[in-house]
């Protein structure tokens, strides 16, 4: 009986080592593929930042948040411009394009001013995601507290503050652009067909409003 006691713990004790050495095993591997994974970020975190561009102009206006320079586009980051072509109501409930005064604000905004532009990722329509600075000021930031675009994650306490005073959209009624666009089944920028693409479509829409 003794020898049967013995025996059975020896099992056990066996079995408990064994499954010890299972978690061991198993943890030890969680860490390295932790390791790894982390390595990974990093190294594609550096990739990012060599591949990072900085423009310093001069800048051509597209639209109301993107901008043009050197051949390439640049869409600023966090905030969504009217649509050229997109009608607004003022505070007096008169209509008016947008759009257009989105574009206008930005031109007026860039114009003869040094801002440095940085950004390295791109949208799905090719162009690159900037932010950009002119001596601590941030573009898209002050195209947001003068209500002519909406934020898009950030720059919410700007918003706020156009809303409160009324500047811009923020003075009469207006449609947020991505509610606009997806009424009229439109993309954001030019499709796949390129730039003229794009203007056919933002002309045929124009028409049926």
């Amino acid at each position: 009986m003794e020898g049967f006691v013995c025996h059975v713990c020896k099992g056990f004790v066996v079995e408990m080592g064994g499954n010890v050495a299972v978690m061991i095993r198993r943890l030890r591997d969680a860490l390295v593929g932790l390791c790894m994974l982390a390595l990974s970020l990093m190294i594609i975190a550096k990739l990012e930042q060599d591949a990072a561009i900085e423009l310093g102009g001069p800048f051509q206006v597209v639209d109301g948040d993107t901008l043009s320079s050197h051949g390439q586009r640049l869409r600023l980051v966090g905030i969504d411009a009217p649509e050229l072509g997109q009608r607004c109501e003022n505070g007096d409930m008169v209509s008016y394009d947008c759009g257009l005064e989105a574009r206008d604000g930005l031109e007026l905004l860039i114009d003869r001013a040094a801002w440095a532009c940085q950004g390295s990722a791109q949208d799905q329509y090719r162009r690159t995601l900037v932010r950009c600075a002119l001596q601590g000021a941030d573009l898209a930031e002050a195209m947001v507290r003068q209500g002519l675009v909406v934020a898009e994650g950030d720059y919410l306490s700007a918003q706020a503050e156009a809303q409160v005073a009324k500047r811009g959209l923020w003075a009469g009624r207006f449609e947020r652009p991505a509610d606009w666009r997806r009424a009229r089944k439109l993309d954001e920028m030019e499709p796949a067909g390129g730039f003229m693409t794009y203007v056919s479509n933002q002309i045929g829409a124009w028409l049926n409003i």
